[in-house]
């Protein structure tokens, strides 16, 4: 609620609407018998913002930036969708198959499916 009567306070003074800010984008994971499937929320984020790398052969890092439309005519009123740069990290109880991981973008949704290395 406070962070609505800011941003409605910096509409009426007339200030920058909304600062970039640091998130962390919603995600679902499960485990099947032979991956890690991934779906998390990147509304208008576009694929080239979007980096997946591994820290270590059981760490995954997702990163990005995502920025608001641009403006046509008039201010933002209210604006709660998260936007600038956003980062998780997901740690797998085993080692994972770097190469073989697979990413698709798609309708706001990130599909990452991370296959497991069987000892």
């Amino acid at each position: 609620m406070q962070r609505l009567l800011d941003e409605y306070d910096r509409y009426l003074s007339g200030r920058s609407p909304v600062p970039h800010r640091a998130y962390a984008p919603t995600f679902d994971m499960r485990e099947t018998q032979d991956a890690y499937e991934l779906e998390g929320e990147l509304p208008g984020v576009k694929e080239e913002d979007v980096a997946i790398e591994f820290a270590d052969s059981q760490t995954m890092r997702i990163q990005g930036h995502a920025e608001r439309a641009e403006e046509r005519k008039g201010s933002w009123w209210m604006a709660e969708r998260a936007t600038g740069e956003f980062q998780r990290s997901f740690r797998f109880p085993g080692t994972v198959d770097q190469d073989m991981t697979t990413a698709r973008l798609k309708d706001g949704v990130l599909s990452v499916t991370v296959p497991k290395i069987r000892s």
